[in-house]
């Protein structure tokens, strides 16, 4: 096994780890769990070829469900969410749904996500697209 295959699975290892934790987060309810998902989240240490393609899918999932984790009870929204409404709020608060956050701590959290999905996107697009472009050379 080549010293990239082992850094590419690593890697998968490492952000299927935070795509856990992170879905625990939303079921437990446990912020700690759903901060440590989002942290590893945001750090974007990308593979190479193929690899990078599990590895986006596995970011957006632990960024979706670490802040899913954040909305669970009624600390940033004025009312309870059970783990499937916080999935559902998490994965279309930039654009489809029309909640609003508590003002102070839930107010941070949504901004903390806006950053976050800004983050992904840049690091996402680009990274998909030289592995795309790579994929026929040897």
């Amino acid at each position: 096994m080549s010293k990239e295959t082992r850094k590419d699975f690593v890697l998968l290892i490492i952000t299927s780890i935070a795509s856990a934790i992170g879905m625990t987060s939303v079921f437990v309810a446990c912020r700690p769990l759903a901060w440590i998902a989002i942290l590893i989240s945001d750090s974007y240490l990308f593979p190479r070829r193929t690899a990078g393609l599990f590895v986006v899918a596995l970011l957006l999932l632990s960024i979706v469900s670490g802040f899913a984790g954040l909305y669970v009870g009624a600390e940033v929204f004025p009312f309870s969410k059970t783990p499937g409404d916080a999935l559902y709020i998490s994965l279309f608060t930039l654009a489809f749904t029309d909640y609003s956050p508590k003002p102070g701590y839930g107010q941070l959290v949504v901004i903390g996500q806006v950053a976050s999905g800004i983050l992904y996107l840049i690091a996402a697009i680009p990274l998909l697209i030289s592995r795309i472009a790579t994929f026929a050379s040897p």
